[in-house]
């Protein structure tokens, strides 16, 4: 059999086509705040600005955006910007305690522990906003929302919060919307209590490799799928994963092994989603579509991907 003559330029485009086929971006989406990026103080996002973030996460290669709470009234805002870019939402319900809610505007997505809420202490807001994700549904539908989850990290009893989960899931079910639901908690969280944090429709888990201290940013994809993912596993059979922020930051002090800094920054984006190519069963978000210079330190202030990462013709041509 004689193979057809292709000229160079046909090559040349072959080549090229095959290429484009072959880069691919294997997070399955980013989380994001609900600040501007790079604004000093907490400053809500304008659905311009969700739009434009909407728009850039589509075009690098996400397939959805999760958001942490529903203060800003980021729910509607990024429900609508998802929708105009053909991407979906994953929902997150945060609360604090009192007087950092009472703030203006409230910090809802703080990662500090001190300033964690109780279940308990914050039972209102969580169901009036079950009523806004209710009413979410009922605007863009149901498929625009890959889950919701109850908290982020919560410093509460595990069985309050798997209560409550628990609840939600009930409710929203007897509505006749079924809407996957769990909550977020740390990947080790989950790991040591199973019984509370495996109760969801899917285990939500934070997980990121320079908090470990014995990780660089090359082995990050490595540390996510042969350490954590196993280990989530085990604790949780069955259960789908979603590794709710993965990431790694440009700025701030070292961890042990782990250095910040857009050198391991990059190298850490990369490591993951080569790694997460090989399993599909598993969700990763990455952390975070941009930097957000309120927050406490340079860590967490420079997560941020957009603007510092390159995915198209880069990352996502990686592996």
């Amino acid at each position: 059999m004689h193979l057809p003559y292709l000229s160079t330029s046909a090559l040349l485009v072959l080549l090229s086509a095959t290429s484009q086929t072959l880069a691919a971006n294997y997070f399955h989406g980013v989380t994001a705040s609900n600040s501007a990026p790079n604004s000093g103080a907490y400053r809500c996002r304008t659905q311009a600005e969700w739009n434009d973030l909407a728009r850039t996460a589509r075009s690098n290669g996400f397939s959805s955006l999760r958001i942490l709470g529903f203060d800003c009234n980021a729910l509607d805002l990024a429900s609508s910007a998802a929708a105009s870019a053909g991407i979906t939402v994953l929902a997150g319900i945060y609360f604090s305690n009192l007087s950092w809610a009472l703030a203006d505007p409230p910090r809802s997505e703080s990662r500090a522990s001190d300033i964690q809420g109780t279940v308990a202490a914050n039972l209102v807001q969580i169901n009036n906003e079950v009523q806004v994700f209710r009413a979410a549904i009922g605007k863009y539908g149901a498929g625009r929302y890959k889950g919701l989850t109850i908290g982020n990290e919560v410093a509460d009893d595990p069985g309050l919060i798997a209560a409550k989960v628990a609840d939600v899931r009930g409710y929203l079910g007897s509505i006749g919307i079924n809407t996957p639901v769990s909550t977020v908690h740390t990947w080790v969280a989950v790991r040591d209590s199973p019984q509370a944090f495996c109760i969801g429709d899917f285990v939500g888990a934070n997980a990121h490799a320079f908090y470990d201290g014995n990780v660089v940013g090359g082995d990050a994809g490595s540390f996510l799928f042969n350490t954590v993912i196993p280990s989530l596993r085990r604790a949780c059979p069955g259960k789908p994963i979603i590794i709710s922020e993965s990431g790694w930051p440009s700025r701030g002090g070292s961890n042990g092994r782990a250095v910040a800094s857009p050198a391991e920054e990059y190298a850490a984006i990369r490591s993951l989603n080569c790694a997460a190519k090989n399993d599909r069963s598993v969700n990763v978000y990455a952390f975070e579509a941009d930097d957000q210079t309120w927050k406490g330190n340079d860590n967490e202030r420079s997560f941020g991907l957009f603007g510092k990462v390159r995915f198209e013709g880069d990352i996502n041509n990686a592996c």
